[in-house]
Formats: structure tokens, C-alpha cells, sequence
């Protein structure tokens, strides 16, 4: 049975990557949810996915060019998320996306002060980011994320050169362009791009991980 996480939380009805939506998603009976991470100049790795604060925090400036003590409140009133504290909910897995570059050591050493490793997923659409942790790691779980553009055009041969120890998180919309194709690769697989995470159930074969906007 596939995992269904909640892609930042119900954002409908919370805002993205808070706590409070983190909570929602669980009490709607996601198993987890994905969110997004970014470290700030001193170093404390923070849930945020844009690369500035004014879609969420009403402010300017950027986590990489302020000190944690220095961040705005977001727009429902909370703190800027620390990775550390949403690994503190009862999430069955979460799924940590890196933002950037050079954030993968904050928040892998956040994942292991939460003693969480086995509950963790981090993937990345920056490769270097994720082979570093996972050869810093390697048994971390890991996994590569493609645009839909990109994940069409992939070949059995460059999906042989990949390690197979680490996940593939492909567009939903992609894989239904040949969904025959990615039938082996099932169990690696983390779906992505869906509002409903039974639009996925059009596949041939159960991912080991769906996420979505909502059950």
C-alpha cells in the first residue's frame, strides 16, 4: 500500500509548510506530509519553499541572509518552522525536500537530533545536494526529483546508472505518459502532482509513495 503525504500540508485551509497545517494533514489521515528546507545564515535549517519571505511572511529578505533569531512571523502569526520541531509530530514519513544548494548537512544533522532518520525521505531537484548526503549517510533515504519535461525523455539506460538505492519522485503527469514503462522502478517511486491522491490510482501499479493536495 502506498504512503500518502500531504504536499505541505492542506494549504486550501492552512497555510503551506506551518506547523498548523502539518497537524491538519495528519488529522486528516495523511501519513505524513512533504515540505521544504532551507538553512539560515547562522546555520539552523528552517520549512520554507520560496527562496524570499513575502509570499508567506508578508516580509523581504531571505532565510540565507538572516539568523534564525532575526525571522519574521509568518502570515497565520507562527515562527518560520525549524525542521527540528516538525519532526517532533507523529508523521509515519516525512518527506524533506532541499531547496538550494548547500543545505544538506543542517538538515540531515536536524533529522538526526530528532533521532528520525528512519522516518525521513530527502530528495532534490539539486543531484550534488543529495549524492553528498547520502555518501555523508548512506543509509539515509534519498531521492531525485524531475520536472515533468525531463522525467518523459528518461531511458532504461540512464535510470541503470543511477544508484539503486535511491528513490525516483516523478510528476504523476509524466508517468501516465507511459506508465508501462515504470512498472519495475514501482517500489522507488514517489508520486508527485496531483490534487487528489486518487488521481493516482490510473496507474498500473502501486508507487511506494503518493503525494498530494488531499486524500
Amino acid at each position: 500500500m502506498s504512503l500518502i503525504l500531504d504536499h505541505r500540508g492542506p494549504s486550501t485551509t492552512h497555510l503551506e509548510n506551518s506547523l498548523g497545517a502539518f497537524r491538519a494533514a495528519l488529522a486528516a489521515g495523511m501519513d505524513g506530509f512533504e515540505l521544504d528546507v532551507q538553512p539560515t545564515r547562522d546555520g539552523v535549517c528552517r520549512v520554507l519553499h520560496d527562496e524570499t519571505l513575502e509570499r508567506t511572511a508578508s516580509a523581504s529578505g531571505t532565510l540565507r541572509q538572516m539568523n534564525a533569531a532575526e525571522l519574521p512571523r509568518l502570515k497565520n502569526g507562527e515562527s518560520v518552522p525549524r525542521l527540528l520541531d516538525v519532526l517532533q509530530l507523529p508523521a509515519l514519513r516525512v518527506n524533506v525536500e532541499l531547496k538550494g544548494e548547500s543545505g544538506w548537512k543542517p538538515a540531515l544533522a536536524a533529522v538526526e537530533s530528532a533521532n528520525a532518520l528512519d522516518r525521513v525521505l530527502f530528495s532534490s531537484f539539486e543531484y550534488g545536494e543529495i549524492l553528498q548526503l547520502w555518501t555523508a549517510c548512506p543509509e539515509a533515504r534519498c531521492g531525485f526529483l524531475w520536472e515533468t519535461p525531463e522525467a518523459r525523455v528518461l531511458t532504461a539506460a540512464a535510470l541503470a546508472d543511477l544508484p539503486p538505492a535511491l528513490g525516483l519522485h516523478i510528476p504523476l503527469e509524466a508517468l501516465q505518459h507511459c506508465p508501462e514503462f515504470w512498472i519495475p522502478f514501482a517500489r522507488r517511486l514517489a508520486v508527485w502532482g496531483m490534487r487528489p491522491a486518487a488521481e493516482a490510482q490510473i496507474l498500473p501499479f502501486e508507487p511506494a509513495i503518493v503525494i498530494a493536495d488531499a486524500l
